[in-house]
């Protein structure tokens, strides 16, 4: 007669259990399944830890921080991809931005341009002049100026404020004001942005009576032509481009010093990530200055910009979710893989040394005494003693009566 309530359920669970242990013990005989174990364990008793490791593992994980940030600013923000091509863009005009500041005072300063074309135009009325005092706090020398800065970095865009997406068209409300204007002033700061002509051209600022023709002649002892470059740029700004001319500085130790700069102006588009495009530019320059005697030369300071037949073009990509992760596991696990190899190396290492330094080493085991060990001799110590039939007697406390056990040897 069927009765459920006699059916053993545990057994019945159990079944699936031990046919699946079964399964696993055919396995074994056929290949151990533990051979293919690639995460060996060890207990924590066989595991030593050290200061040496401690700051290894501080100074590993200071690194993996770093790159993950870099990594991840990348992700957030694209990383750029340049590519060269020739220039097929057919523009008449271009931007040009300029703001310096010369130790002369702003009456004695005549600013002209002149183009391949054969034009001159006199721009001294074009660009703001504000009377100041000569400080070149902040500037660099242009001996020490590097021709260019990288700026896109995936740390400086996920730490710092990304850079902006849109260009723009500097005018002269754009510019900073003077920090410390001074009306007719000891110095004078020239700055603000006109539209020239796309074409080679040069751009001097000279004084009064010498190079060009005036009605004016600059006394000799009025003229110093040192000054501080505080930008000079073609095109819309944008900050992810950094000119090799910002903040640098050039100071003259004669009166008649001509200053020379000659720039080759190469056109830049950057593409973000969501495809919006800002047409720009960007330049390389080489300096030359030197010193003459009064009616052998022109004095001043000249710019002069040839434009590149190839052009630029700098688009950020981004990376997918999926190569994120891949880089970062990457990243993580190779770091700490590779410090953990070069410590295992550096400590082989040491103990090579040492042993060839110290001699050999001693080994030592605690599971096991020498034969001749003074614990052997020692009879009436109470620990270790022997008798006439050759047997080792260890004496133990809280033990068998007596207060002995024998062992064979």
């Amino acid at each position: 007669m069927y009765e459920p309530h006699l059916i053993d359920h545990a057994s019945e669970q159990s079944r699936p259990r031990r046919e699946s242990q079964s399964l696993l013990e055919e396995l074994d005989k056929i290949a151990p399944i533990k051979s293919f174990d690639a995460f060996p364990k060890v207990q924590s008793t066989y595991t030593v830890q050290s200061r040496r490791g401690g700051v290894l593992t501080a100074v590993v994980g200071f690194i993996i921080f770093l790159l993950v940030l870099n990594d991840l600013g990348e992700y957030l923000y694209g990383a750029p991809d340049y590519s060269f091509h020739v220039d097929h863009e057919l523009e008449k005009d271009l931007q040009l931005n300029v703001d310096l500041t010369v130790a002369m005072p702003c009456h004695y300063l005549s600013i002209d341009l002149r183009d391949a074309v054969g034009d001159r135009l006199h721009l001294s009325n074009s660009f703001v002049k504000d009377g100041t005092h000569f400080n070149t706090a902040g500037a660099t020398s242009m001996k020490r100026t590097p021709n260019q800065k990288r700026t896109f970095t995936g740390i400086q865009r996920l730490l710092f404020s990304p850079p902006s997406r849109k260009g723009v068209k500097k005018s002269q409300a754009a510019y900073r004001p003077t920090y410390d204007s001074v009306p007719d002033g000891p110095a004078c700061r020239i700055y603000g942005s006109v539209e020239v002509k796309k074409v080679t051209a040069n751009l001097h600022i000279t004084t009064l009576g010498h190079g060009y023709m005036s009605f004016e002649h600059t006394d000799h002892q009025l003229m110093n032509l040192s000054h501080i470059v505080h930008e000079f740029s073609f095109g819309p700004f944008f900050p992810a481009i950094s000119q090799p001319l910002d903040k640098s500085y050039e100071i003259a130790k004669e009166p008649f010093t001509i200053f020379q700069y000659f720039l080759r102006v190469v056109p830049t588009t950057y593409i973000d990530a969501a495809r919006r495009r800002l047409v720009t530019s960007q330049y390389a320059v080489t300096d030359y200055s030197r010193s003459f005697e009064h009616g052998k030369g022109v004095p001043g300071i000249f710019f002069k910009y040839d434009l590149e037949a190839m052009a630029l073009t700098v688009r950020e990509r981004t990376t997918s979710l999926y190569q994120f992760l891949i880089r970062l596991v990457g990243v993580i696990g190779g770091v700490w893989t590779v410090a953990s190899f070069g410590l295992r190396v550096f400590n082989r290492a040491q103990k090579e040394v040492s042993k060839a330094v110290v001699g050999k080493e001693k080994e030592y085991i605690p599971s096991s005494l020498p034969s001749g060990s003074p614990a052997f001799e020692r009879a009436g110590s109470g620990y270790f003693s022997r008798d006439d039939r050759g047997m080792l007697r260890t004496t133990t406390w809280g033990g068998s009566p007596g207060g002995t056990e024998w062992k064979g040897r």
